[in-house]
């Protein structure tokens, strides 16, 4: 904004004193002149001023009450008040302060002290509007960001009598790099997938739309979880920056046979539980992150269900979430998660969950975390 577009209310009840002040600032701003605290009031609601130059001594409303009445609504409370005053005393100046007046001009005015005064808290109040809205615009950004990023998440889930679905969910911020999805697909098959964008905010939320959205068309036209993973890579090789990649997991289920077929794209080792050896293995077969190299192949494992097996899909928000209670460089790990989850299979799948959420919250010692956390359960009827 030009400084002639800057509005301030001078605030005066001597008219000499207007005078002085307006004819010395109105080559630089537009000057609005009030005699008294009360004609102050209705100024301002009507020009909205940029800055106020108000007199402590002023007959009737003196300026300690007619700035608790602008800084009630009249003005933003950002808008910069200058008293002017003829006290020299501290107490006067503090008193002014508190009240939210930003500096003092004594009587009679300096005219070189009056500009840097004046310019350099209007300088000081046009940064601040900026920034602020600067955070309006990101503010709006993240919203946006967070509309996209629950629209990637099912709303619910496919209703089987083979399999159930449980799932939980923590974003660190309104948008995470986190997505999951189970998807339905021709020929009775179940398609079931998590996602770990790096950074957050819109540009991961996209990335997270890109993915869901190449997931749900490959897996469709009965593309490999392997052959997902790889047109992903190149899609996303050809768009986006070098700095954004995701890991992954994608798994298609035979509802007929009870085999999954997956693959696993740097991503965690997802566990699963096989009921009738009592035992948990780690699924690790597949290849490198997706989006950070072109010319990825990932490979494919094959894995048979049967009812009571239980398979746990996780984020690296959980392993890596760091113990901060006791000072040390600790890490939750994979074996924690483990055992955890060993511990407590036998319950419903939801239980399962919530136990693993309270155990990393006591780990590190408050509730909330570091990085978006995200747990999917599919549990073999």
């Amino acid at each position: 904004m030009e400084s002639s577009d800057l509005r301030i209310l001078v605030v005066d009840d001597f008219p000499t004193s207007r005078r002085l002040l307006a004819h010395r600032l109105k080559h630089d701003y537009t000057v609005i002149s009030a005699a008294s605290g009360q004609e102050a009031i209705d100024f301002a609601a009507k020009h909205k001023p940029d800055m106020v130059l108000l007199d402590i001594e002023m007959p009737g409303m003196d300026g300690f009450q007619t700035l608790d009445i602008l800084r009630g609504g009249v003005i933003d409370k950002a808008v910069p008040v200058i008293f002017l005053t003829a006290r020299t005393d501290s107490e006067s100046r503090q008193r002014g302060l508190a009240a939210g007046a930003v500096d003092f001009l004594t009587k009679p005015y300096d005219k070189e002290e009056l500009w840097i005064k004046v310019s350099n808290h209007l300088a000081l109040y046009e940064a601040r509007k900026k920034i602020e809205e600067a955070y309006a615009k990101m503010a709006q950004e993240l919203e946006m960001a967070s509309d996209l990023q629950r629209s990637l998440l099912p709303k619910e889930f496919p209703q089987l009598e083979s399999m159930k679905f449980s799932a939980v969910f923590l974003p660190t911020s309104e948008a995470s790099g986190d997505i999951y999805d189970v998807i339905e697909l021709p020929e009775r098959r179940i398609a079931i997938a998590q996602a770990d964008v790096s950074g957050h905010g819109v540009r991961s939320a996209m990335i997270g739309a890109m993915f869901k959205m190449g997931l749900q068309r490959l897996s469709k036209s009965k593309t490999s979880p392997a052959g997902c993973l790889t047109k992903i890579n190149e899609d996303m090789v050809e768009v986006t920056p070098d700095t954004d990649f995701l890991t992954a997991f994608t798994g298609i289920i035979s509802l007929d046979t009870m085999e999954m077929v997956y693959s696993t794209a740097g991503h965690p080792r997802p566990f699963l539980y096989q009921k009738s050896s009592h035992e948990v293995i780690e699924l690790s077969v597949g290849g490198f992150m997706v989006g950070a190299f072109p010319d990825m192949d990932y490979d494919e494992g094959t894995e048979e269900l049967k009812p009571g097996d239980k398979l746990l899909v996780y984020t690296d928000g959980v392993i890596e979430a760091p113990e901060r209670d006791q000072g040390l460089d600790l890490l939750y790990g994979k074996s924690r998660l483990k055992d955890l989850f060993v511990r407590h299979i036998t319950r419903e799948p939801q239980e399962i969950l919530d136990e693993i959420i309270a155990d990393l919250q006591a780990f590190q010692g408050k509730a909330n975390f570091d990085d978006d956390v995200s747990l999917l359960l599919i549990s073999i009827q």
